[in-house]
């Protein structure tokens, strides 16, 4: 009984470790694009004393948001935002991406309430396409993300993700390509 419990324990421990280079979430992580945006992972605990990460977004070398993470056996979910000085809690995490490892075809939502109104996001891995950027070529998995809130507005993006490396590049829905110019792993 005492060695299967071991085995369960090292199993449950390779697979967070294997979600973790899924999607990248170590501390000083950082991705810079030509669109002048920097994204930096830093270490962030709340309030409450929750452990999780802080996404710090820079534009200019200025730090400009922040979007607060949990990466586990669950996927990426963000709990949070913090821009202009106010940070905003969710009322229930959004689903970022789903657990590893990502197909075509896979499918989430999430809705959540954030200061009077709601926001809905989706997405959709809709193909692998072969992406060139600044960095180098990649077999990147398309993911279609839609932004909806109730007040109306609506986005939509895609994203080209690598495992392990995260967004190489991504195309704004009015035909805008920001690619990865520069990484720091």
């Amino acid at each position: 009984m005492k060695k299967l419990l071991l085995l369960l324990a090292i199993t449950a421990i390779s697979f967070v470790s294997a979600q973790e280079s899924y999607y990248p979430s170590r501390s000083g992580l950082s991705w810079t694009y030509n669109n002048s945006e920097t994204q930096i992972i830093s270490d962030y605990t709340d309030a409450n004393g929750n452990t999780a990460k802080a996404l710090v977004h820079y534009l200019n070398g200025q730090p400009v948001s922040e979007d607060y993470m949990i990466y586990d056996e669950q996927g990426v979910r963000s709990f949070g935002t913090a821009s202009g000085g106010q940070a905003y809690q969710y009322a229930q995490p959004l689903i970022i991406y789903p657990p590893a490892p990502l197909q075509i075809g896979n499918t989430w939502s999430s809705t959540t309430k954030l200061a009077g109104f709601e926001i809905s996001l989706s997405g959709e891995v809709v193909a692998v396409r072969g992406v060139q950027t600044p960095v180098g070529r990649f077999n990147a998995l398309q993911i279609r993300q839609k932004t909806v809130t109730s007040t109306g507005a609506q986005t939509t993006i895609d994203l080209f993700f690598v495992p392990s490396i995260g967004v190489v590049k991504w195309i704004t829905e009015d035909g805008v390509v920001i690619d990865l110019i520069e990484k720091n792993f």
